[in-house]
């Protein structure tokens, strides 16, 4: 998104270069006398820069006018080839010049397109100066030495600008990726402290459950002491218990058949505790069996 957005803003300062050199030509069709197709064809050349430039600030439009755009400098280029002496005068300053605006401002198959036109025209103009109305791609006496020097310091304006452009523009985007830089090193950092507490926490959890398999481990040792001891207990109280009760209640029996000898009240209460304690123990052993 950075990158199509970088070669938008280079085409808009294309345009804005375009429009000026315009511009500059419509003023110097004035001098030395009026040249008014020259004044009507320029500002005319100047309208349709300032429409595509107007047309580039909408969304998705920037490879189809830089196609447009690089169709009408092709035009430009022309004219300044076929009336200012081809390979002689200023043109192949503005061809490089021109070459290097295509590398930075477009990408992909559009740049191969604009570069394959161009390389064609070229080929055309060198092979066949003849279609142009020209002799030969060099002919030096058509350059005005004056128009020449002009045209110099404007190139040279041109490249010093757009390196100051460029450097400004190379600029933003290597502070935008510092801060960029720092943003994401803030964020590791913070991934760090956060997978070092992660760890921390992880390793409290670790001793929380060793510590938890311990105690687990321990009540379970003192149920299983408490299971044996409840099993004693029910041993004792089914047979060390029960079988002197049991006898208790046996001679009890033998003593209610003697009703002279033993008085029937007593035994009565006396098998009534028996039976009492004898209750007492089956509950207590379907309680711990």
């Amino acid at each position: 998104m950075k990158k199509v957005n970088l070669e938008k803003d280079i085409l808009q300062y294309g345009q804005l270069v375009g429009i000026s050199y315009q511009l500059y030509q419509t003023v110097m069709s004035f001098v030395p006398r009026t040249n008014v197709s020259g004044v009507l064809t320029n500002m005319l050349i100047a309208l349709v820069i300032i429409f595509l430039y107007l047309l580039t600030q909408r969304k998705g439009a920037h490879p189809i006018l830089l196609l447009a755009f690089h169709v009408l400098a092709l035009a430009g280029f022309t004219f300044f080839w076929k009336n200012y002496g081809g390979m002689s005068g200023t043109v192949p300053s503005f061809f490089c010049l021109y070459t290097a605006f295509i590398v930075v401002c477009s990408h992909g198959i559009t740049r191969w397109v604009i570069i394959v036109m161009l390389g064609s025209v070229l080929g055309i103009y060198f092979l066949f100066p003849g279609l142009l109305g020209m002799e030969t791609f060099y002919e030096p006496y058509k350059i005005d030495p004056f128009q020449r020097t002009v045209d110099y310091l404007i190139v040279g304006g041109l490249i010093v600008a757009f390196t100051l452009y460029m450097k400004r523009k190379f600029v933003f985007y290597r502070e935008s990726i510092s801060k960029r830089n720092k943003q994401l090193d803030q964020i590791a950092r913070t991934l760090h402290n956060q997978n070092q507490e992660l760890a921390t926490r992880q390793e409290e959890t670790r001793a929380i459950n060793e510590n938890l398999e311990a105690m687990v481990e321990e009540r379970a040792r003192d149920v299983e002491y408490k299971n044996k001891a409840l099993a004693e207990y029910a041993f004792i109280n089914a047979h060390m218990l029960r079988g002197p009760l049991c006898r208790i209640i046996g001679l009890i029996s033998l003593m209610e058949r003697e009703p002279d000898q033993y008085p029937s009240t007593q035994l009565a209460q006396l098998r009534s505790i028996a039976q009492e304690i004898d209750q007492r123990v089956k509950e207590i052993n379907s309680v711990i069996s």
